[in-house]
């Protein structure tokens, strides 16, 4: 008889490993976990543990699910030779035996069960002094990873007990009752855990506003199911979580190193350097898709370790313009010879020499009028000027022909060649993107003034001295696919895109149109990538075949698989 074996305390210890204070080595008197739970040290360690298992779902190393959250869209295409899935990347080939999507699948559940066991012992310990703030947190976590199923599977079991025996059977809950289920549990943590907590990285009630309107949001998307009320929804709750707050901090400041605790930035994953492993392993490693092939030992030789794995589009570039001082704070756009005196020399930038310029499409110098104006500094750089070759291929890895990504830089990380070795958190919501939630969700209900406004704070922070007249828009500029370039330029590598495509239902189109690695081996030659052999299209993620063989409930496989 087949059964799905899901023990709590297994999990619980798998979705901790690589965490330096977990239960193991707290638990130095070998007490029973039961018992240990219902202590307050037991208890904290568990929400702890919770908390931890956000790393484990985006995860660098191993079939990294940073693939599950960027590539096949329209801003990123195949990088460096056998370190990006062609499954997820061109869909052609995605099937129910995609270990990418299998290994996204199992962590969601297995991060499940950390919350269920949390929540469980929230009712059955009596010690500790937080206990309604903690559930609340739970409460919030769990919502978050079902949040993250529904969008990626469409239709999934909805665990909410501790799960300490084995069970042969999981029913998929219908869509409707999944998004049920997340704002519900959204609303009850929203009365429990505090506007702001003195332990930075805690659920608050910024952050559960903020995941409201984009639940909402997302689900007035869904046909037969979404309303004009979840518009209205989406747009009060992202309007409470940005309070009035505007955009102070600049665009180059909110992502350099060492600001990992922006006002702005609403709910991020944790990776304090006395939590990891070691300085090499279980780090953040966002900031390895995005970029050339550096090969050096980060901190010690001053450069960054890339795989190279997702290279920005020409759609990427080309939604910058000129006024826009977020393409040079999401690009490394003078890369000195040593990368990394970018920040360690940041006060001294004018006497380092330039090894490469990448000159975007709106400098009309040529590169010999360039390097005439500072010859010292500039005359033995490579001029890289704005062409195809940006939007690089497989070839063009050690010959540093895109610009990279610089906004996750770790100037402290050590060389890790397959591991996150950063300790840079990872932000999952911060308000810039609150005021586009918002700006879209009046866009559903029609009202393109209010989404005007919300799009123009964003724009007037990011515009360049003396340049807000020129980033400034109107009304009648507000639709869809503004609010898709405008999230593009705002949050490039934020793990967004597959998200945002898919919920406003411009994937298919999009990225046959803007991604070169479709478009090319697939819609050129008359295929359609996206069709599968039941003739239907590949908008949801396969259910893991694991998932269905293990499984004795009948439960259909999803479309296009």
């Amino acid at each position: 008889m087949k059964t799905l074996k899901i023990y709590s305390l297994l999990l619980l210890f798998v979705a901790l490993a690589g965490c330096k204070d977990y239960l193991e080595e707290e638990n130095k008197s070998n007490i029973i976990a039961e018992d240990y739970y219902r202590t307050q040290e037991g208890y904290e360690k568990l929400i702890n543990a919770a908390y931890s298992t956000l790393r484990n779902v985006y995860a660098y190393t191993g079939t990294s699910s940073a693939y599950m959250f960027s590539a096949g869209t329209d801003m990123y295409v195949e990088g460096r030779t056998g370190d990006q899935p062609k499954s997820l990347s061109e869909y052609r080939n995605l099937n129910p035996d995609d270990p990418y999507v299998l290994s996204f699948y199992t962590n969601l559940y297995k991060s499940i069960q950390v919350t269920n066991t949390a929540l469980y012992f929230n009712a059955n310990t009596a010690e500790s002094v937080n206990l309604p703030v903690r559930k609340g947190e739970m409460q919030f976590l769990r919502a978050y990873y079902y949040f993250l199923l529904v969008q990626t599977f469409g239709a999934v079991p909805i665990v909410t007990d501790r799960v300490t025996a084995p069970l042969s059977e999981f029913n998929r809950n219908p869509v409707p009752e999944v998004y049920a289920f997340i704002i519900s549990e959204l609303n009850a943590a929203l009365e429990l855990v505090p506007e702001t907590s003195t332990q930075y990285g805690r659920v608050t009630k910024r952050a559960i506003r903020h995941y409201l309107a984009k639940v909402y949001l997302t689900r007035a998307y869904e046909t037969d199911l979404g309303t004009t009320e979840d518009f209205r929804l989406a747009a009060q709750f992202a309007d409470a979580a940005i309070n009035g707050q505007k955009l102070t901090t600049s665009f180059e400041d909110l992502f350099y190193p060492g600001n990992d605790r922006d006002p702005e930035i609403v709910f991020s994953i944790q990776y304090d350097p006395t939590s990891l492993p070691t300085s090499t392993t279980g780090g953040n490693g966002q900031g390895n898709f995005f970029g050339p092939y550096q090969g050096g030992q980060g901190g010690v030789q001053g450069y960054p370790w890339r795989n190279y794995a997702l290279v920005p589009t020409m759609y990427t570039f080309d939604t910058f313009t000129e006024n826009d001082a977020r393409f040079d704070a999401t690009f490394m756009v003078y890369h000195y010879n040593r990368y990394y005196d970018y920040y360690d020399k940041k006060d001294d930038r004018a006497n380092l020499n330039i090894r490469f310029y990448y000159k975007p499409k709106w400098d009309t110098r040529t590169a010999e009028q360039w390097k005439a104006e500072d010859p010292a500094h500039r005359n033995n750089a490579t001029v890289i000027p704005y062409s195809l070759a940006w939007e690089s291929s497989q070839r063009t890895v050690a010959d540093n022909a895109s610009p990279t990504v610089k906004k996750f830089d770790d100037p402290k990380s050590q060389f890790s060649v397959g591991n996150g070795s950063s300790s840079r958190d990872l932000f999952l919501a911060r308000l810039g993107e609150t005021y586009l939630i918002a700006a879209e969700a009046y866009l559903g209900l029609g009202n393109t003034g209010p989404a005007a406004e919300r799009i123009n704070e964003v724009r007037r922070r990011a515009a360049k001295p003396g340049r807000v007249a020129q980033m400034t828009i109107a009304s009648t500029d507000v639709n869809i696919d503004f609010i898709l370039d405008e999230r593009a330029r705002e949050l490039v590598g934020e793990f967004h895109r597959w998200f945002d495509l898919k919920r406003t239902g411009t994937l298919v189109e999009r990225a046959k149109r803007l991604n070169r690695d479709i478009k090319t081996n697939w819609v050129d030659q008359g295929i359609d990538p996206f069709v599968g052999a039941d003739g239907k299209l590949k908008i949801l993620r396969p259910i893991p075949t694991t998932a269905l063989d293990l499984n004795n409930a009948d439960i259909a496989q999803n479309p296009g698989y």
